[in-house]
């Protein structure tokens, strides 16, 4: 992806929340709320958008390709699947952590605290709307994997996708929060794989 496509890329992606947060999200938030019925489903999709199972799962991943690199070492996709794995938790967790930075900065309230609007520099939670951190982490696994393993990229976007739905559903985000959650995961993500996979000798 050149320079220009990032920088055209990023500002959809927030023209997009911006244009959301003015015009939609408000509106939006109470028509999609989760009935009861379907509360727990909508509860265990969104768990899926934890980064904590996702870290473990790709260190579990490195771990493994590690030790059987070392008792196989004539075997040579054992190295390239430990570089993988490297490369997906730096893709996955880096948008992560900037993500934290930018929720405590922007302070946005949670849907379900009542309240509306933005509240800088304030802890908690329950001011840490914008962006999604969950569907940041879910589009950036995503990605992440899709890159390492393509034929994965469609599902795991699918899923990501649902995740941040799944965040408005419960009253935790609004569109404009999972909008920008979306754009920011799957960027960092690109940015990082591509930036870190020559340095680290991985060539595909």
């Amino acid at each position: 992806m050149s320079g220009k496509h990032i920088i055209t890329f990023a500002l959809i992606g927030l023209g997009l929340s911006v244009l959301s947060i003015l015009t939609l999200d408000y509106w939006l938030a109470p028509k999609v709320i989760a009935s009861e019925s379907s509360r727990q489903f909508w509860i265990y999709i969104t768990n899926l958008g934890s980064s904590g199972w996702m870290a473990v799962l790709v260190i579990l991943w490195w771990l493994a390709a590690f030790t059987l690199g070392k008792s196989q070492p004539a075997v040579h996709k054992w190295p390239t699947l430990r570089k993988k794995a490297a490369l997906v938790f730096a893709a996955m967790a880096l948008p992560g952590l900037f993500v934290l930075v930018v929720k405590f900065c922007v302070g946005r309230a949670r849907p379900y605290t009542g309240e509306i609007g933005f509240f800088p520099f304030t802890p908690g939670s329950a001011y840490a709307s914008w962006p999604s951190g969950h569907t940041t982490t879910a589009f950036g696994f995503a990605v992440a994997i899709g890159l390492a393993f393509p034929p994965l990229r469609w599902p795991l976007m699918a899923m990501a996708a649902l995740i941040g739905y799944s965040r408005m559903v419960l009253e935790t985000h609004y569109l404009g929060d999972v909008i920008m959650g979306a754009t920011i995961g799957t960027l960092g993500a690109l940015l990082v794989y591509n930036w870190l996979r020559p340095k680290i000798g991985l060539k595909s």
